[in-house]
Parts: structure tokens; C-alpha cells; sequence
């Protein structure tokens, strides 16, 4: 583990800090690059990046502490101190998802259809930033004696799950599906709502072996959240289908009088 990576002109570069300001980065490029073709400028991806950061950030952060609520009453003091442990993906991907929908909407640009776009960037982002996670030491799993347990706690020296590169590997395997559909002849925003499910499953499995408290039968708060956005991602891919396939139903049938 290495919180911090290094210091530059007096001041301590965290190692989360940096890599999750790598993955916007790589995130702002990509989506530039995916983009050009629409003649979409980069100047308009660069603002639609800072709405999304400034969007996401303020989510995670407000989700994190309503789940945590009882903490944050007893020392209100820490709901301005942002840590790497301290953001809820479920509450950015929502609130950088609106923020997004309506940077798009103001600037007459099909925010699905750019989402579909997005979608491969957010997967190799999200790889990226558990990367931080590990190497600040936080989102570890439970102790463990498998092989391949870890160091992997900021808190303790225990060998443990390391979630953080199970969370890693399942991105990365959900990067490589939507990138080889991204050329894919569904409804706009077909790829992100996958991604939404895709990642919902991967994180509902990781959760089983890392710390949090269980709100329900083997459950935790992060499962639950799992639970209902891929009941909402697969529940509208199937609708939209369904509208898709209905549609050329309709059409064919008319062609055919």
C-alpha cells in the first residue's frame, strides 16, 4: 500500500486522488475520440467532463453520508473531509448521469446516445480508480487464509480478500463485452444500461467478501442497491426491445398491405 504516492512543490499527491483523476482524464480523451465522427468538439466533451466530475463527486458523497448517516450526526465535523473511502459509485454513476442528461439536453446533443459512448470509458475508470483503492488501502474484503490474500488494509496487517482487484478484473471483463458491442444495431443507451446491470452483478458478488453491515440476510446496503439497478438496467433493456421489436412488427405489416 502507498496512500501517497509522492510530494510536488510541498504538497502530498495521493495515490486515489491521482488515479481518480486519471480516469476522467482517460475518460474525457476516449469519449473525444469516440465523439469526433458526431462532430462533437472537444471543448463541449471537456465541459460535459467537468458537469459529469463535479456531478458524480457531489452524489457519491451525499449517498455515502445518508448510509452513514448515525455516524455523520455524532461527528458532522467529517461530512466535508472526502476520502477514497468516503464516495458511493451507485450515488456518482446516478448524479454524474443526470448532471450529464442535462448538459447534453441544454447543448441539443442525445444524451443516450452518448452514454452508449461513455459506457466502455466508465468500465476502464472505474478499473482504474480500484487501483487507488488498493493502493490507499481502503474497500478491502475480510480476512482470509486463501492464497492469494493480501495486505491489502490501511487498518490492520491481516491478510485479506483483495476486493479491490476482484472489483478491478470485473471491470475489465465488462470493458471487453462493451467494447465489442459498442458498434451494436439496439436502441440508443443500450450500453450503458448494460454496463449499469453488468456492474451491479460483478459488485453484488464482490460485496460477499468485503466488510460492511448486513441490513438484511447475508445481505448488505450495496447489495440491495445492486439488486434494484439491475432489475432496472435488464428491466428496460427488455422493454425497449420489446418497443424495438414491436415497432418493426408494425412497419413490416403496413409494407405488407
Amino acid at each position: 500500500m502507498k496512500p501517497v504516492l509522492f510530494e510536488f512543490l510541498g504538497f502530498e499527491v495521493h495515490s486515489y486522488g491521482l488515479l481518480l483523476a486519471v480516469s476522467f482524464a482517460i475518460g474525457i480523451i476516449g469519449t473525444s475520440i469516440a465523439t469526433k465522427e458526431h462532430g462533437i468538439r472537444f471543448s463541449t466533451i471537456i465541459d460535459l467532463g467537468l458537469w459529469i466530475l463535479l456531478g458524480s463527486v457531489l452524489g457519491a458523497r451525499i449517498v455515502f453520508i445518508l448510509t452513514k448517516w448515525a455516524h455523520f450526526i455524532k461527528y458532522p465535523d467529517e461530512i466535508i473531509k472526502l476520502s477514497s473511502d468516503g464516495l458511493s459509485f451507485h450515488g456518482g454513476l446516478l448524479s454524474g448521469f443526470l448532471a450529464g442528461f442535462w448538459f447534453c439536453c441544454s447543448h441539443k446533443i442525445n444524451p443516450w446516445k452518448l452514454a452508449d459512448r461513455v459506457s466502455p470509458f466508465i468500465a476502464i475508470g472505474y478499473s482504474i480508480t480500484r487501483i487507488g483503492c488498493f493502493l490507499d488501502g481502503c474497500c478491502y474484503g475480510k480476512a482470509s487464509a486463501l492464497p492469494w490474500a493480501l495486505r491489502c488494509s490501511v487498518n490492520d496487517s491481516l491478510l485479506r480478500h483483495p476486493t479491490q482487484i476482484y472489483s478491478l478484473t470485473g471491470s475489465l471483463i465488462i470493458f471487453l463485452i462493451i467494447w465489442l458491442l459498442r458498434n451494436h444495431k439496439q436502441f440508443p443507451g443500450f450500453l450503458f444500461l448494460l454496463y449499469i446491470g453488468l456492474y451491479s452483478i460483478v459488485r453484488f458478488i464482490v460485496e460477499f467478501y468485503r466488510e460492511g453491515p448486513i441490513v438484511l440476510p447475508c445481505l448488505n446496503l450495496a447489495q440491495l442497491s445492486c439488486i434494484v439497478s439491475a432489475f432496472l438496467a435488464f428491466g428496460l433493456i427488455r422493454l425497449r426491445q420489446l418497443k424495438l421489436r414491436k415497432g418493426v412488427y408494425d412497419a413490416v405489416s403496413e409494407v405488407n398491405r
